[in-house]
């Protein structure tokens, strides 16, 4: 028996609209010495001790004085900003060259690269404005590298310069120093490379920027996280929350502000910004305010002065999204530079949020939003945790007030996420959708990101109730590490994905646009990682909450519930010299154990813990906690912990708590002062024998197939595609693996770890797929379309009667295009094309003037019978279009003698073209006929009635064809005439079709862009000299057209003369114009 699959790609599932995204928080120092291109650390003088402790003014600067000497002080009167109100002064006491001040910027120092650009601003004021002032780069040691001059005045000046260094150097520094005597002051020293991405000012770090473009994310949420809803309530307080409004406007009037994580944020990175970085990389902003309400120290707003609040969230709607002229926050936005609207969607309010005060405030918010700006997704929380009293009473808020979706975040170890793979399957598709904001495994190795990678395929597989999810944390620089894991890492001047991130971008990459439904039938059988237990077996230990705490268990009691037997323990004092206590080693399945627990000391509680093991494995229930506000239900797995479970809870000093923890089986239950907390079941590490999703692409009609292997087995799969059994299927296989669990990236070595691409193709479905242990693989297969036509057939041209399809096509595939014969195929469907034999040859005196070089052949219809236009060559070499007529498409066609047009005739029509070749016909709507031809210059003439000859006096040259080279096409739709014609040669793998409109067939044609292009990663090269075919009935074209055949291998010469015929479907855009054509395989 084997291992079989079936994807359904006939029924549409779950559409996954927005699913993966990113999510951005300034912490690890993201921002400031990370994304956000600032070189300067400290630009402002602004650090602060309430920012860390170790902070002072001026942290990061050097004061140099190698030939002279100051005084250093920082002042506050008078300064550039009220709102950043320190500065630096420097009295001259020894005049010298080299005065003044260096920064160190971050990590080794300032990175430089040879011949980049850096621009250098600065406010500065000196008592002697004919004095100068010196900006250099240089180096650790103090080198100089290069520099500048510049002067200023008695008031504060702003100086902008650049600066080229001559060097590459990962540690220098940058350099203001004073000549002359009189006092200085300087403020808002900044440094930008010019290079950011997207080369905007104040920009973003190249390198890292373009990691999150390449993940291709639906949405970014920013800019918390725990940063948003930490501080003060006031917004002008040093420490105060996240504000909006504080992060925009000039950079100098954006009030520094202390990060939660422990250090500065210059806010140069603001909300102007984040919504610029949505814009550049395609995703939807997802801003997170604050709600009044900070967990972290309980300071609430009251709900009298919570208007202000409401309308900071109003107002970021309407800087988002208001008219530029109409709108006061929307005509800030346009000042700042972006006068279209953002097109924000979503807005969460709150992180992270526990406790009733928030939950008392969301629905000002929420009200208020919705009811003026009912389009917006509002986005509540269910706190830190994925289950427990918190976590219910985000989902009951949620409920109640009807949001759209629900922001759950857990950081778990990578065990938990296997035992959790269904988590979502019994959810609600009537209930609010599901945000996963933040969640990861505990580490960055192979092993963690192909456990978040089975993960991920539940995700999608329940994309009816999970809507947006987003890995956490993003960002880390390596020297400012506040939390692990982080998807991706850097330095000053280096930056290295993590397997994480790889997992990440393969998902968003290859993500699809709806589910289909999959049906696997295993003949391998799931493992357990562990062997199953019946109970909780282990140590059991009486601890604390921190090292530091003085605590007492008394009345220790643990009864063995199937028997009555009763074990009692003297009373246990935990403090500094006694960490824990080791009770003993529990094995009996149903247990209850009692004590008293009395904290004397600390501000962490109780913990308790049990079923501990040899491996790394035990359980704890902690009382009191991180900020003494929870009891926690924890499980630790080879070291890593997850919390099953949490309810608001605080240990108060010099009381007695009664504590129950009660066992039945694998069920645990919690009981403090007899009030049930909580209430798990553990469950087995079961690892399925593969981890399935399926999606489709409907751009191009793409299968997306994800499967991961997390055992050590290697795994054989039939697959089996319904409605796609008939097809090849050509696409790519990407797979990552192949390496041990503990495998991780690194600066040095950021390769180890990275997914590898190979092409697929198989004559259809099933197919076998075989998935090596420990790997994920990505299918993304379509239906093979192209060619349509079996050999070398180029330059054709379709007609379409009584239900049938016919194509005209050059024979290909003879050097200088020398072929003599031209054929018809027929098809009922686009697909399945018969040849219908040969209708005109050149060689058997069919055509009397013509002695080969069969080219370019077009079709046409009038009054019941069938033209065939062709090009030929007549005994002189030169080329000439010839006009066959026949009752039927197929058949039999009679010859015209003499052709229809000579470069004589075109000549004495006082028209000029290279050649007559590559004919085409429009009939108008009123039954005119025409001939459009040329190469080197377009020409139109009309036709007589017969459609065998040329009006004469009626031919003109086309006017403002760019770049044309051939085969000019013409169809009408919605009154315009829209022409399409090739350029280049068709010898060129650049060969191409361009497209311009006119409101005249006669032109001038307006030329727009190219609408069909060489698509070079998928080998597409030399697509051109095409047709365009309007589909009975509907408003529907497809275009045929040729390309160089495949392989390319085959062909290593002559290429041009070796060409295949495809087709495929031509869209309008909503105003009217054609659509670019994606050439397909």
């Amino acid at each position: 028996m084997e291992n079989r699959l079936l994807i359904d790609t006939t029924r549409k599932q779950n559409d996954l609209d927005d699913l993966y995204g990113i999510f951005f928080e300034d912490l690890n120092h993201a921002a400031d010495g990370g994304l956000y291109a600032e070189l300067i650390q400290n630009r402002s003088f602004e650090f602060d001790k309430i920012d860390n402790a170790d902070y002072h003014a001026l942290t990061a600067w050097e004061c140099v004085e190698d030939d002279g000497t100051a005084d250093f002080h920082i002042e506050t009167a008078d300064p550039v900003s009220g709102k950043n109100p320190h500065y630096l002064v420097i009295d001259i006491r020894q005049p010298g060259k080299n005065v003044g001040i260096c920064n160190t910027g971050y990590n080794t120092g300032i990175p430089l690269k040879k011949g980049e650009t850096y621009y250098f601003t600065c406010f500065a004021k000196r008592g002697n404005p004919e004095e100068e002032l010196e900006v250099s780069l240089r180096s650790r040691e103090g080198k100089t590298y290069t520099h500048a001059g510049f002067t200023v005045k008695t008031d504060w000046t702003k100086t902008e310069l650049s600066l080229v260094s001559p060097v590459t150097d990962t540690c220098a520094r940058l350099a203001v120093t004073i000549k002359g005597k009189s006092r200085a002051a300087l403020d808002f020293i900044s440094l930008f490379p010019a290079d950011t991405y997207k080369g905007r000012r104040n920009g973003l770090r190249k390198d890292l920027a373009q990691l999150l473009e390449d993940m291709q994310p639906k949405f970014l949420r920013f800019p918390g996280g725990c940063l948003v809803h930490d501080g003060s309530l006031d917004p002008e307080d040093r420490n105060s929350m996240y504000r909006w409004k504080n992060t925009i406007g000039p950079l100098w009037e954006r009030p520094a502000r202390r990060n939660n994580w422990g250090y500065n944020q210059t806010l140069g990175l603001g909300f102007y910004e984040y919504f610029q970085l949505c814009e550049d990389i395609g995703a939807r902003p997802i801003p997170v305010l604050p709600g009044g309400y900070d967990p972290h120290h309980q300071r609430i707003v009251p709900l009298e002065e919570l208007e202000p609040w409401v309308a900071d969230a109003l107002d970021l709607i309407e800087f988002a999204n208001g008219d530029a002229r109409t709108t006061k926050w929307g005509s800030v936005r346009a000042a700042l530079g972006h006068e279209a609207p953002f097109g924000m969607e979503y807005l969460a309010i709150g992180n992270e949020e526990v406790g009733a005060p928030f939950f008392e405030r969301y629905p000002y918010f929420h009200k208020a939003i919705r009811e003026k700006y009912p389009a917006i997704r509002i986005i509540n929380t269910a706190g830190p945790f994925a289950a427990g009293g918190e976590y219910e009473r985000g989902w009951k808020s949620a409920r109640e007030n009807r949001s759209d979706l629900v922001d759950e975040h857990y950081y778990m170890a990578p065990e938990w996420f296997l035992k959790n793979h269904r988590r979502y399957d019994t959810f609600s598709p009537e209930e609010p959708g599901v945000f996963l904001g933040e969640y990861a495994s505990h580490g960055n190795s192979w092993g963690n990101a192909l456990c978040e990678a089975s993960y991920m395929t539940g995700l999608e597989r329940n994309a009816g109730v999970v809507k947006l999810a987003c890995y956490a944390p993003l960002f880390c620089n390596i020297d400012y590490t506040n939390w692990k894991p982080d998807m991706i890492w850097f330095d000053n001047h280096r930056s290295c994905a993590t397997p994480n991130y790889y997992i990440q971008k393969l998902f968003m990459n290859y993500q699809g646009d709806y589910t289909l439904p999959l049906f696997a039938d295993f003949a391998d059988e799931s493992e357990e990682l562990c062997p199953r237990q019946d109970n909780i077996s282990g140590e059991l230990v009486f601890s604390a909450g921190q090292e530091d705490a003085r605590i007492r268990y008394s009345g220790i009691k643990i009864r063995n519930d199937d028997t009555g037997e009763t074990l009692r323990f003297p009373d246990v004092v935990i403090d500094k010299s006694r960490t824990e206590s080791v009770i003993g080693h529990l094995d009996w399945t149903n247990v209850t154990i009692t004590c008293r627990a009395r904290e004397w000391e600390g501000s962490r509680g109780f913990r308790i813990i049990f079923g501990r093991n040899a491996e790394g494995g035990q359980l704890e229930w902690e009382l009191g906690g991180w900020q003494n506000q929870d009891t926690c239900l924890v499980e630790y797995t080879k070291g890593q912990h997850s919390c099953l479970s949490q309810y608001l809870f605080r240990v108060e000093q010099n009381r007695d708590y009664e504590l129950t923890l009660q066992f039945r089986g694998r069920n645990i239950r919690t009981f403090a002062d007899g009030k049930a907390y909580h209430d798990i079941t553990l469950q087995p590490v079961v690892i399925e024998p593969l981890y399935l999703s399926a999606s489709m692409r409907k751009e191009d009609g793409s299968v997306i197939l994800k499967m991961v292997n997390v055992s050590d087995k290697e795994r054989l799969i039939c697959v089996h595609l319904n409605g796609m059994e008939k097809a090849s299927l050509y696409g790519t296989v990407i797979s990552m693996g192949g390496c041990a669990p503990g495998e991780e990236n690194s600066l040095e070595q950021p390769d180890r770890v990275i997914p590898k691409e190979q092409e697929f193709l198989t004559e259809g479905s099933p197919f076998t797929a075989k998935i090596p242990p420990r790997t994920v693989m990505v299918f993304c297969l379509k239906e093979k379309k192209n060619p349509v036509l079996k050999g070398l057939f180029a330059d054709p041209d379709m007609a379409f009667h009584n239900g049938t399809y016919y194509l005209y096509p050059t024979t290909d595939g003879f050097p200088g295009w020398s072929g003599w014969q031209f054929h018809v195929f027929s098809s009922p469907d686009l697909h399945s094309w018969t040849d219908k034999g040969v209708i005109v040859d050149l060689k058997t005196g069919q055509v009397p003037w013509a002695t080969g070089s069969a080219w370019a052949p077009a079709i046409a219809e009038k009054n019941g019978n069938w033209y065939f236009y062709f090009c030929g060559k007549r005994p002189d070499g030169k080329s000439c279009i010839g006009v066959a007529a026949a009752p039927h498409p197929e058949g039999p066609f009679t010859v015209k003698a003499i052709p229809l047009l000579t470069p004589e005739a075109v000549e004495a029509e006082g028209v000029s073209v290279s050649q007559v070749i590559d004919p085409s016909v429009f009939i108008e709507e009123d039954g005119t006929p025409y001939l459009l031809f040329g190469n080197g210059a377009p020409a139109l003439v009309r036709l007589e009635e017969t459609m065998t000859d040329i009006c004469p006096g009626t031919m003109r040259p086309l006017e403002g064809l760019t770049d044309f080279r051939e085969a000019v096409t013409v169809l009408k739709r919605g009154g315009l005439y829209h022409f399409t014609w090739s350029c280049d040669d068709t010898g060129s793998e650049d060969y191409h079709v361009n497209y311009g409109t006119s409101e005249s067939l006669s032109g001038p044609v307006t030329c727009h862009y190219p609408v069909l292009e060489k698509r070079p990663a998928e080998g597409i090269l030399g697509t051109g000299h095409h047709c365009i075919l309007k589909e009975p009935g509907k408003d529907a074209y497809v275009a045929a057209y040729h390309r160089f055949a495949l392989p390319l291998s085959d062909y290593p010469e002559g290429k041009g003369f070796h060409r295949e015929t495809c087709i495929d479907s031509v869209e309008f855009e909503d105003n009217g114009r054609m659509k670019k054509i994606i050439p397909t395989l």
